[in-house]
């Protein structure tokens, strides 16, 4: 389906107040552009982790006052060393308030990690 056609879809229902807010994930600086000149953008959800440090959509969702959701925001379990310190959650932590990281929990010691990276700024 052509996105024209699917913007249309998305503002049609939200006219008839079936759906509230529009959330975008996967998407290109080039789709935000266009997706943003029709619908108000309520959050995106892209890649952005350690291995994946980059992505222009999070600056143009910094600019735009757009929440950013990385996904996979601790790079699917893996930890980068650096020096004595994991680092993968302060570092998104660190990116702006407009980032919202939700890390998952799958053991205790994701949680306590995560904890200890949000209060004391450093990642074991």
């Amino acid at each position: 389906m052509p996105v024209e056609d699917q913007i249309g879809t998305l503002q049609a229902l939200q006219e008839e107040g079936k759906i509230g807010h529009i959330g975008l994930s996967k998407i290109n600086a080039e789709d935000f552009h266009r997706w943003n000149e029709e619908l108000a953008i309520a959050a995106v959800q892209n890649v952005l982790n350690i291995h994946d440090r980059y992505d222009p959509v999070q600056e143009l969702c910094r600019d735009h006052g757009v929440p950013y959701v990385p996904y996979r925001p601790l790079a699917a379990g893996s930890a980068v060393h650096e020096g004595d310190v994991y680092t993968p959650l302060s570092w998104l932590l660190g990116l702006g308030p407009h980032v919202a990281p939700i890390p998952g929990t799958g053991s205790p010691g994701h949680l306590a990690n995560i904890v200890r990276a949000v209060s004391l700024g450093g990642w074991e």
